[in-house]
């Protein structure tokens, strides 16, 4: 990444969680990314480290369906975020199938190759997620936010990492979506990002 990226992101970020930027969503955030198309018939698909490689696919009807039978039995918050994380495992496993991405190992340089994500890929891909669920009308008590950071200080032997996150409605507590620390169609840690943003890891 060239240092006028770095700069450009690094804007992003502050301007995401300053006070001045309460028009800035998680739509801009995957912008930013290179992401165009954020539609059931149409998304995209982040690969190859910090999305350098994007290519494009559509739910199925069979995907919808799917979707929405993972969501049945939703009766408050905690038991949506459990919806959530197995939404997310799905599509993870057919995208990947169709994508070529399936073979996606768990954490980053472990394995090289354009079929695999690190944590800038796996946040971008699970807020795309998100969205998906968000527009087919199936999440009730979240809202989806802005993927967050955590840096080397507070994530101690990881490193710099970051996460999709999702806010829930009634409480406004924010919650981390990692799917970077499992091999991919495993279902992501959702986790209370108080802990998340202090090292926290399964």
């Amino acid at each position: 990444m060239t240092k006028p990226t770095h700069i450009f992101t690094a804007a992003l970020a502050f301007l995401a969680f300053s006070g001045c930027a309460v028009d800035y969503t998680y739509k801009d955030y995957v912008t930013s990314k290179g992401i165009t198309a954020l539609s059931p018939d149409v998304f995209e698909h982040c690969h190859g480290y910090g999305c350098r490689l994007i290519n494009q696919d559509s739910l199925t009807a069979e995907d919808r369906q799917m979707l929405k039978d993972l969501f049945k039995d939703r009766k408050d918050a905690a038991s949506e975020r459990t919806s959530i994380a197995y939404s997310v495992a799905y599509l993870e496993q057919t995208v990947g199938q169709r994508l070529g991405t399936d073979t996606d190992i768990e954490g980053t340089y472990r394995q090289l190759g354009d079929d695999q994500h690190d944590c800038v890929d796996e946040s971008v891909n699970t807020t795309i997620y998100l969205s998906l669920m968000k527009d087919l009308g199936l999440l009730q008590y979240h809202e989806i936010g802005i993927p967050s950071a955590r840096t080397i200080f507070t994530s101690g032997r990881l490193g710099p990492h970051q996460t999709a996150v999702i806010k829930e409605i009634e409480t406004g507590n924010k919650y981390a979506v990692d799917s970077w620390f499992h091999d991919n169609g495993a279902r992501p840690e959702i986790v209370p990002m108080r802990k998340w943003l202090f090292g926290w890891s399964p």
